[in-house]
């Protein structure tokens, strides 16, 4: 018999499964949220640590959820991604570094501007793509310590949330920018230009995995869901959410936070009930 895995509502939580994988007859469980999320993230080490950032400080869990500890260091986190050196966390004061665990973060590094959004394309480099207040993108290829301006030509200063992508490695980096009200914006090209995607019209947060490119979640005034590299986008969840997110490294756990509530899916983000269900 073939068990059909659904989005599952979970009251206030960040759930996972292990690394290992989604295993049929799998069955989440609900948890407390430390906050309401700002973003939300996974991390690439053995127990798929959880991250939550909800703009004053940084949260982690090693229990699936279970249960969460305060990441020791400034305050102020807004956005976490994962490079080769660990988790990058960035905010108001700058950005600080820590351990795919969780264990304590750094005293905070000057970045050019103030981050609100921040990605890699894939968790064993030192590549890091942000976006500051203004909207702006840049770039570092050092893990953090030098940032560079992109040209970003033709991207709104509307932008609030970036994702990217590596496929091919002699090929440029896929990034994607949710610019609000403005809709979602693509880059072939490292960010040296965006076009503007035909669909969600309105894009406040974009997840991608390298486990499966061709996936690509988006948070608008729904949840939308590619399994075609952005060509086309389909509704899967009638309701607005703070923060979507994806494994790195396990394409079928995919997360969305709706305040202090957590929706996590076992099959990509195809499919989800309502809440309580």
């Amino acid at each position: 018999m073939q068990l059909r895995l659904e989005w599952t509502a979970l009251p206030a939580a960040v759930l996972a499964l292990s690394l290992a994988g989604c295993s049929d007859g799998a069955q989440p469980t609900a948890v407390a949220l430390p906050a309401a999320a700002r973003a939300l993230a996974v991390a690439p080490d053995f127990a798929g640590t959880l991250w939550e950032t909800t703009g004053r400080r940084a949260w982690r869990s090693h229990d699936g959820g279970l249960s969460w500890k305060r990441v020791h260091g400034p305050g102020g986190g807004l956005a976490v991604a994962f490079s080769e050196q660990g988790g990058e966390v960035v905010g108001p004061h700058g950005e600080q570094r820590a351990d795919y665990g969780g264990i304590g973060l750094t005293p905070a590094r000057q970045t050019p501007q103030p981050f609100v959004s921040l990605t890699t394309p894939y968790h064993r480099t030192d590549r890091l793509y942000a976006l500051d207040v203004f909207g702006h993108a840049w770039v570092s290829v050092d893990a953090g310590r030098h940032w560079l301006q992109l040209r970003a030509a033709g991207l709104p200063n509307t932008a609030v949330s970036i994702s990217a992508v590596r496929g091919d490695v002699t090929k440029p980096d896929v990034i994607y920018v949710a610019c609000g009200a403005r809709g979602l914006w693509r880059s072939l090209d490292d960010g040296a230009t965006f076009t503007h995607m035909p669909a969600p019209a309105v894009a406040y947060g974009v997840a991608m995995t390298t486990d499966e490119q061709s996936q690509v979640l988006v948070a608008g005034d729904k949840v939308y869901l590619s399994q075609d590299y952005g060509r086309t986008f389909m509704p899967v969840l009638d309701r607005r959410v703070d923060a979507v997110a994806y494994d790195p490294r396990n394409d079928r756990l995919a997360y969305a936070a709706v305040g202090r509530e957590l929706l996590r899916s076992v099959d990509g983000g195809e499919t989800w009930p309502t809440t309580g269900e």
